[in-house]
């Protein structure tokens, strides 16, 4: 799925990663229209433009030996999609303790700027035998970073 993504700061000071992209034909049903299990998959594409943003990618976390199980998932279904709309995926770390975060989406219609889906998701860390552990410095020290960087929504 070719993205584009643009890092910036909310209201709270929080990182924000905007992902750009088009709806695939395969992510809609008969009538082009985005079936409702894609909006997760986008939610997870967020993330993944997330920690690259920060500098701290999926690929280099599990080399480190981390990995984010999904924990909980929230989606709020608002307007839909249709085929080859591009479409803005506004991702945002608001939870970040010890051994967990909370993630925070909106999906936005990038020609009228319309909320099609907001949600969550929560994740705990775990090695590769699944045993729950402590965040790694790497990552907190990247997402508390002083980048300087726009303000923006979410």
């Amino acid at each position: 799925m070719p993205e584009t993504a643009t890092i910036c700061r909310n209201a709270q000071g929080r990182l924000v990663v905007e992902t750009r992209f088009r709806v695939r034909y395969c992510e809609t049903d008969a009538m082009g229209i985005v079936h409702h299990a894609s909006y997760v998959t986008w939610f997870e594409e967020g993330r993944s433009a997330f920690t690259r943003a920060i500098g701290y990618p999926y690929a280099e976390m599990e080399r480190d030996g981390v990995a984010l199980a999904v924990a909980e998932v929230h989606a709020r279904y608002h307007r839909s999609a249709r085929y080859d709309e591009e479409i803005i995926v506004a991702t945002c770390l608001t939870e970040f303790p010890s051994r967990g975060m909370t993630f925070v989406y909106e999906v936005r219609r990038s020609a009228d700027d319309a909320l099609l889906v907001s949600g969550s998701t929560k994740h705990i860390s775990v090695d590769a035998t699944g045993r729950v552990q402590r965040i790694p410095d790497a990552m907190r020290t990247r997402v508390n970073c002083g980048l300087q960087i726009s303000d923006c929504g979410i």
